[in-house]
């Protein structure tokens, strides 16, 4: 799965606000929710509860991937922030989330969210991307850098 075609440019956000977990999941979720002009708000952030509260998506290196599955979308959304001072996402590493990739997809169809988490895993694992997102200056950069990084690691 390719960022640079499944991702609008209102769904990204390069300076996330909340300072705290659950203001995270929730400023995500309303990201998403306003960039893909979603209903159900409530319910998109349920799910994404639900399922931190099964083990944080807090994945390491700097990254969380909160995500869930639910019959209130027809397709995979994602939508992604940064928070430069990090926030405590109860990281398998201990360290503070930096960057944020929230995603949401309906319950009975798993390839697009498999395939979105396993390109986001890929791509996140190369520091150079990583650094390169962190200093993001705006949305065209972040464009070309998901364009660049896709040709080169996918």
């Amino acid at each position: 799965m390719k960022l640079s075609k499944n991702i609008r440019k209102s769904a990204i956000s390069l300076e996330i606000g909340s300072k705290a977990k659950d203001q995270v999941v929730e400023e995500l979720v309303s990201l998403l929710c306003d960039a893909y002009k979603l209903k159900d708000s409530d319910e998109i952030l349920k799910a994404i509860n639900n399922r931190e509260s099964k083990q944080s998506t807090g994945i390491g290196m700097g990254l969380a991937v909160p995500h869930a599955k639910t019959p209130v979308v027809k397709k995979l959304y994602v939508a992604f922030g940064l928070s430069r001072d990090g926030v405590d996402f109860d990281s398998i590493d201990g360290e503070k989330a930096h960057i944020f990739f929230i995603l949401v997809s309906p319950r009975d169809v798993s390839g697009p969210h498999i395939k979105a988490l396993a390109g986001i895993s890929r791509l996140i694992k190369h520091e150079e991307f990583r650094t390169a997102l962190l200093n993001c200056k705006d949305e065209k950069e972040f464009f070309a850098l998901a364009e660049a990084a896709e040709k080169k690691y996918l």
